[in-house]
């Protein structure tokens, strides 16, 4: 069983060593036309550096070929209005036929080597027209040349390659711009304190532990595996993994599955899955299986350009068969004329020149386009999908209201909260991080209990607060209480705040009438508060990834998931279009079609801004191409083009395509 991803140009075999060998895979493989390596971060990042490189070289060769050729293809043009002499034009149409050679044998290459993978495939890819245009007209001009008669294309076949090797190069940088762009992450520990057996435990690393092992987890640290808990309690936040950001207390032989944090107490406790087997291998799967889910958006190109391919050919071969009774001498040229003059040059130069402009455009607004083909979904799509916590929230505790319960003065009370958080990896000690903290002896941490500390000979201690104490302006927030033994002092509101522009980028979105949901692991209450008050009318809470995935299959339409969690990236990947923040997880990122490096939410307005007007200039840019093509075949086919002038039609379709696409850059 295989799987290609052309995208990462990578290919996943599985295979019965029973049935075949290694090498009989490879051989296949390379029968194919590939070579095949072993897949590391290093290896494909030289892979990519060489391919770019050699691309680069070519494209060297063909510009001073063309350079070279037209100067000589200029005193040829001019010397044909004043009737140079005979010698004289076999003397340059010579120095032409040698200056494309370097051209011809190595710079089109790669075109040549295609189609010839296509056809021993029997398939009709880009390069099959490409390749037939470059080599007839070659041949006719060798021909011309040594039999002095006829007319020579070397200026037009140099150009030709020079500008398909440029549109090339465009779709290669756009695709490995994204595969080099590092974005930094909190990195998964690479090693864990294992048991020794004598109440000694020592750093082991992760990919030698085995389910059954012993280990010490620090506080605050991620685990990388699932594990049972064997301590008696343990606080655990697992907001990546459910988007619930209020850490939840676990039991003695709880689970603890993998990306959890470890709260403010070192436990202790047992693997129970390592590796694939593990939660975040098992998203990683989700993720790659929803990846081979065929986008809506990539089912028309590739037909059209087999269909236009074909239709090249057959033209091309009309025009052939309809003029050689009659006029056998200009059969030739004027069915090479159609070949060149409808040559896919431009419509594979419409979309990857557009792509190119769109990506560096938006790294200039702040967002990192990973995936061209989701523009096409951010641009139309009417169906979005919004995770809650850390998406339409800031995914961190935040104060919203301080009720005074004492005779204690409030700030000092605030302060001296803020002094039991220090310290703590606690999430809730972020919310008083712009508080002076004073300083407290003996703080003592309760795993699902709360904090004690002492000053001044009082013990103060934070827990969660009872009814009587709550503020009831804030009833679906966490609510802690400053106690100290003579009562409670101050009980504070905490709750994950909704981003500054969350109400306006919802508000923007549905203007433009697109159906709005919520797919969120947290609790009921909470999601359902934040829908009311964004009013969002679909709202689902405590979803698992298998369940977000489930509900975003349902759609037949296009869809757009705008998630951060690790528990997004399944339903990331399966979306037509996906947007995460840069402060996301690894998998998630990767995951996505697009990441927004600002915390601002109202970047996808952006986001949807210039995929439309991308979308606009890429349907121009094939309209064009349709017009043109439907004007110059029958000026061809009725021998009113001459290949010279065809190849100048070409590059003119193909300059105006480019041009086109450089109008992003103007966009306001």
């Amino acid at each position: 069983m295989s799987h290609a991803h052309l995208g990462r140009q990578t290919l996943t075999v599985r295979w019965d060593p029973q049935i075949a060998s290694l090498a009989s895979i490879l051989g296949q493989i390379d029968r194919l036309g590939y070579t095949a390596t072993l897949l590391t971060d290093e290896s494909a990042f030289q892979a990519r550096k060489k391919e770019r490189r050699q691309l680069i070289k070519r494209i060297g060769v063909a510009a001073l070929g063309t350079m070279q050729v037209m100067m000589v293809a200029t005193a040829l043009y001019v010397g044909e209005a004043s009737f140079i002499d005979a010698d004289q034009r076999h003397f340059l149409r010579w120095i032409s036929l040698v200056m494309s050679i370097p051209v011809m044998l190595y710079a089109a290459q790669p075109f040549f080597v295609g189609a010839w993978r296509n056809l021993r495939h029997r398939n009709l890819g880009m390069d099959v027209p490409v390749a037939l245009a470059l080599s007839l007209a070659w041949i006719a001009s060798i021909i011309a040349t040594i039999s002095e008669l006829g007319e020579v294309y070397f200026d037009s076949v140099a150009m030709f390659t020079l500008f398909l090797l440029t549109g090339r190069f465009l779709e290669l940088k756009a695709r490995h711009q994204v595969l080099d762009t590092p974005v930094e992450s909190r990195p998964m520990p690479m090693t864990l304190a294992k048991s020794c057996g004598d109440g000694q435990f020592e750093q082991t690393p992760v990919s030698m532990l085995r389910p059954g092992d012993l280990i010490q987890l620090a506080a605050g640290q991620q685990t990388p595996v699932d594990l049972t808990l064997i301590s008696d309690r343990a606080s655990v936040d697992t907001q990546a993994l459910t988007g619930e950001f209020e850490p939840i207390v676990v039991e003695r032989h709880a689970e603890i599955l993998a990306g959890s944090i470890n709260g403010s107490s070192v436990i202790e406790a047992k693997v129970l899955r390592v590796g694939k087997n593990a939660f975040l291998g098992r998203l990683e799967h989700l993720a790659r299986q929803a990846e081979t889910v065929e986008l809506p958006e990539a089912r028309w190109m590739d037909p059209l350009i087999r269909w236009f391919i074909a239709s090249v050919l057959t033209l091309s071969i009309i025009t052939f068969v309809f003029w050689w009774p009659t006029n056998p001498e200009q059969a030739f040229e004027y069915a090479l004329s159609v070949l060149v003059v409808t040559c896919p040059c431009a419509l594979s130069l419409a979309i990857p020149t557009a792509w190119t402009v769109t990506i560096r455009r938006l790294r200039r607004l702040g967002i990192l386009l990973l995936n061209p083909t989701h523009l096409l979904a951010f641009a139309r799509s009417n169906d979005w999908f919004f995770d809650k916590t850390g998406t339409l929230t800031e995914g961190r505790f935040q104060r919203l209201g301080v009720k005074q319960l004492g005779t204690t003065d409030m700030d000092q009370a605030l302060s001296i909260l803020s002094g039991l958080e220090q310290g703590t990896v606690h999430p809730i000690a972020k919310a008083f991080e712009d508080i002076v903290p004073t300083p407290l002896q003996q703080i003592t941490h309760l795993a699902g209990q709360g904090v004690s500390g002492v000053l001044n000979g009082t013990q103060y201690r934070v827990r969660q607060s009872t009814l009587e104490e709550m503020n009831p302006e804030f009833e679906h927030a966490l609510q802690i209480t400053l106690e100290t033994d003579e009562g409670a002092l101050i009980s504070v509101a905490l709750d994950d705040a909704l981003r500054p522009d969350a109400k306006h980028t919802i508000e923007a979105l549905q203007a433009m009438n697109i159906r709005l949901t919520i797919l969120s692991g947290d609790r009921e209450d909470r999601v359902q508060a934040i829908a009311q008050s964004l009013q969002i009318d679909h709202a689902l809470a405590q979803c698992r990834p298998e369940d977000k995935l489930r509900h975003l299959r349902h759609i037949s339409a296009s869809t757009v998931m705008v998630g951060d969690g690790l528990n997004d990236s399944p339903v990331l990947a399966a979306a037509n279009g996906s947007i995460t923040f840069a402060q996301a997880a690894d998998l998630t990122r990767l995951s996505a079609g697009a990441i927004l490096l600002s915390p601002e939410l109202k970047s996808v307005l952006k986001l949807r801004e210039t995929a439309q007007k991308t979308t606009q200039v890429i349907r121009q840019s094939l309209f064009w191409v349709l017009v043109y093509n439907a004007i110059a075949v029958p000026f061809a086919m009725s021998g009113w083009v001459p290949p010279w002038l065809a190849a100048i039609g070409m590059s003119a379709s193909s300059l105006f395509v480019i041009t086109n696409a450089l109008r992003l850059n103007r966009i306001s």
